[in-house]
């Protein structure tokens, strides 16, 4: 054994006899010639550069040993050996083998272009020299990565085979393993808030309960990072300055399936406002910055609401031409757990607008984007006028995403360019919808519409359906903005022919042609108020076996109609989202009168209005109610409606798991032939969904899934004499309901669409259907 002292001893004199050998070579000698051996994948010019030795030049050892030391730095070589012959310095090098190949297995968390942009990153990619060395930080941050992800049973193996010329095949094998659980979430330090309120707003949840379309409960390192974060907002909104996170620890089970998260907090005591005051420069009235401050003595202090008035603020002198206003706040700690706060503004330059550029746009027209912008070139740049821009061109429905932002123009203080960029989505398809009936089969439907018309923003469209009762053509061309103001013009032209001898609405036939135009004048950026006119001419012919209903309206008014109807309607609409709506609300009133220009005299009042609401802040989990009412009646010289404009309930626009048009009130046969349905002159109809986003699944713009509730029918107020099952009135006891799930796919060429739904209340004499499928259109 070696005392230490002896172990000193013996290595200073090892350097010794190291140094005095080593200064017997240190003499200068000079190069005659410099070569190098071995080179194959290096260039010959780049391996003398390195070295830095040149012919007729003195070296010595440290020389030759700094150049070893530059070929070895550059990673290309595996061994090197110097040696002199004749005057002449050899360097012998081994060069390592390049990668030939380069597999990746086993992934399905990380894709693999993620990770090959990774790997190019470390210098491992096909062509590249093979460092062995880096292999293993590979394999430590890739085991790093799968750990953040919950993955703590995750296995990375990394396999090296020798090629040919040179060459190396590096196989990288992934066991991703399985996500580990979140057992127990315990929070140690509160006092003021119990775990449960604390935690409910964690995306993070304890396991145990079922829910198959979350993963709340599988372990992530940045998921449970967000949580902390929301701790500290929950906290500091209500006014706990003093809060600290102690600390964090992630415990994992022997078997890396568990996983135990604890919080360790310190609160503090919550603070009070003790008093609120301006300061900076105040290019606007006090009094228009105090009215966004809610804030008094003795409140509790809460970031949020502070963040709330800074923004609030912001936009305020944003209205007013500071786009780049600054808004910051100054809390000062006083005795007693009290705060003084100072909202301090910077208000800058006032802003204008140089240039509005757009980008994204390859098949809609600059023009028709302009034309949405309420904010223009060369005015005050406003921040209302800028996001009322933006949400107006959302609202055209052509553009999947809408991003606009606002860049200073270089070498000015007062002017910026708007730069919006779009992502255009399908405006045009092919439409085709097929319907699955228990009892009557397929239903056939095709048409082809252009809501972006040649980029201009108009609409073509032309649709047919096909039916074993019914066919229906239909030509429409609409231009928003016939003129500058933005006076809309539409035609439409219609024809229909229907056979209701087999189905459950009525034995008769049914013709009607027609045209009509509409304008469009909008009353606000949302509303609309709309006037037209429609001519038409329809034709009965009775079947073999009428109803009494049909042919009592025959025998009164005849069997051809000519009718002029006057139409006018009002809209309010802001709706984001384009086919697949995520916010907003839209209303709609519409008013048809037949005039007694024509051959019938009656009137229809609709009314459709429906909202989104976000339940969470990616858009992803919407609340969706949809209501729908319609009244028609007839006047001066016709009593009722007449049957052929009735509306009907049943179906996917109303009362989904009922069959299309099966209920409401039923005629009556002189011979007892089994009722049909008549339809009604009064329509309720509602829908309630929730919309919620589809596991597995990346693309949530154009998958969308919800349960629905449906509810509705159809009442009439005019029953004629001896029918015993007609009711007049509105009776809320035969609102018919449906329970079902809906899935919807964006696909290139059109919506498709699954409604699989139960009627929740039929009756007898009612048509269930429990299956549709559709494409090109959605509910």
């Amino acid at each position: 054994m070696i005392l230490p002292a002896c172990r000193e001893v013996y290595v200073k004199v090892f350097v010794a006899v190291l140094l005095a050998c080593c200064s017997v070579y240190s003499f200068a000698k000079t190069v005659a010639d410099v070569r190098i051996d071995g080179l194959v994948q290096m260039s010959a010019t780049r391996a003398f550069d390195t070295i830095g030795f040149k012919q007729g030049s003195g070296y010595d050892s440290s020389n030759v040993y700094d150049a070893v030391n530059s070929l070895f730095s550059t990673g290309y070589f595996s061994d090197i050996d110097v040696y002199e012959e004749d005057d002449v310095v050899i360097f012998k090098v081994v060069e390592r083998p390049s990668i030939g190949q380069l597999t990746i297995e086993g992934n399905d968390m990380i894709s693999k272009d993620d990770l090959q942009r990774g790997l190019k990153l470390s210098g491992l990619e096909v062509g590249e020299i093979y460092k062995p060395e880096t292999l293993n930080q590979i394999e430590q941050e890739l085991q790093r990565q799968y750990y953040s992800l919950g993955r703590y049973s995750a296995k990375v193996d990394i396999e090296v085979e020798e090629l040919p010329r040179s060459r190396v095949a590096i196989r990288i094998n992934i066991e991703e393993g399985v996500t580990a659980k979140i057992v127990h979430i315990n929070i140690v330090g509160n006092k003021a808030f119990d775990t449960e309120e604390l935690t409910k707003n964690f995306a993070s949840a304890e396991t145990g309960y079922f829910n198959p379309f979350s993963s709340a409960d599988e372990y992530s390192k940045q998921k449970v990072q967000g949580d902390l974060e929301v701790l500290r907002s929950f906290y500091l909104d209500r006014g706990y300055l003093d809060y600290q996170l102690i600390s964090n620890q992630v415990s994992v089970s022997s078997d890396k399936r568990d996983v135990y998260v604890v919080v360790n907090i310190e609160e503090g005591q919550p603070y009070y406002i003790n008093d609120v005051a301006l300061s900076g420069s105040l290019p606007i009235t006090e009094d228009l910055v105090w009215q966004h401050i809610d804030q008094e003595q003795g409140d509790v202090f809460s970031r949020k609401q502070v963040t709330d008035i800074m923004e609030a603020i912001s936009t305020q002198l944003g209205d007013d031409g500071y786009l780049f206003a600054n808004v910051n706040v100054i809390p000062s700690k006083l005795d007693n757990h009290k705060v003084d706060l100072t909202y301090h503004i910077t208000p800058g330059p006032k802003v204008y607008v140089r240039r509005i550029n757009f980008s994204g746009n390859s098949e809609t027209k600059d023009e028709v984007l302009r034309r949405e912008m309420t904010q223009f070139e060369g005015a005050l740049a406003t921040h209302t006028k800028i996001q009322s821009s933006k949400r107006a061109i959302e609202r055209l429905g052509f553009f999947s995403k809408v991003d606009l932002k606002t860049r200073s123009v270089p070498g000015t203080t007062d002017q910026v360019d708007i730069n919006v960029t779009v992502e255009e989505q399908p405006s045009g398809s092919i439409q085709a919808s097929i319907g699955y009936s228990q009892s009557d089969g397929t239903v056939l439907g095709f048409g082809v519409s252009k809501r972006n018309f040649l980029g201009t923003g108009n609409k073509l469209a032309f649709n047919m359906s096909r039916t074993n009762q019914t066919q229906n053509y239909t030509l429409s061309y609409d231009n928003p903005y016939f003129t500058v103001d933005g006076v809309s013009r539409g035609y439409s032209l219609f024809y229909q022919v229907s056979d209701h001898e087999q189905d459950d609405v009525e034995d008769y036939d049914l013709d009607k042609i027609g045209a009509s135009v509409s304008f469009g004048y909008p009353v606000s950026e949302t509303q609309r108020l709309s006037f037209g006119a429609t001519v038409k001419t329809t034709t009965v012919d009775l079947g073999s076996n009428p109803s009494n209903e049909t042919s009592d309206y025959l025998n009164t008014y005849g069997d051809s109609y000519d009718d002029v109807l006057a139409n006018i309607a009002w809209s309010d609409s802001d709706i984001i989202g384009g086919v697949l709506p995520t916010d907003g609300y839209s209303h709609r009133v519409t008013l048809d009168v037949a005039t007694p220009i024509g051959d019938q005299s009656y009137a229809k009042l609709g009314v459709t209005s429906q909202g989104y609401w976000n339940l969470t802040d990616n858009k992803l989990w919407l609340f969706h109610l949809k209501g729908r009412a319609g009244y028609g009646m007839g006047y001066g010289d016709t009593d009722r409606l007449p049957f052929f404009e009735n509306y009907y309930a049943g179906g996917v626009y109303t009362v989904r798991g009922y069959r299309a048009s099966s209920l409401g009130p039923k005629n009556s046969y002189s011979n007892g032939t089994d009722t049909d349905s008549i339809g009604g002159n009064i329509l309720l109809a509602g829908t309630a969904e929730l919309i919620f986003p589809m596991p597995m699944v990346e693309d949530h713009r154009s998958v969308r899934t919800s349960i629905f509730l449906d509810a509705g029918n159809v009442f009439t107020d005019f029953c004629l004499a001896g029918n015993t099952t007609c009711n007049e009135g509105i009776d809320v006891s035969e609102v018919r309901y449906s329970l079902g799930l809906n899935w919807t796919w964006i696909t290139p060429i059109a919506p498709l669409s699954f409604n699989l739904s139960r009627a929740l209340n039929p009756k007898d004499g009612d048509s269930t259907d429990f299956f549709q499928f559709q494409l090109g259109t959605t509910f």
